[in-house]
């Protein structure tokens, strides 16, 4: 019944998009959608969420 999910999910809005880390491994099986960064497509710039820090992974999906 359910696919792979991706490991990573990207609101796309007027300017950029915010960029979530998906998680299913959880005890309710539900989707956790955690946010981690919101992208400025304008300047280029990632801002990391909080006092969150993206690792180089993080940082490869979005550039991609």
């Amino acid at each position: 019944m359910s696919g792979k999910l991706p490991d990573y999910y990207f609101r796309v809005r007027e300017n950029g998009a915010l960029v979530f880390r998906v998680d299913t491994e959880n005890r309710q099986r539900r989707i956790d959608m955690d946010q981690i960064a919101a992208v400025n497509i304008r300047n280029g710039e990632i801002k990391p969420q909080g006092d969150r820090v993206l690792s180089e992974r993080d940082l490869e999906e979005i550039h991609a």
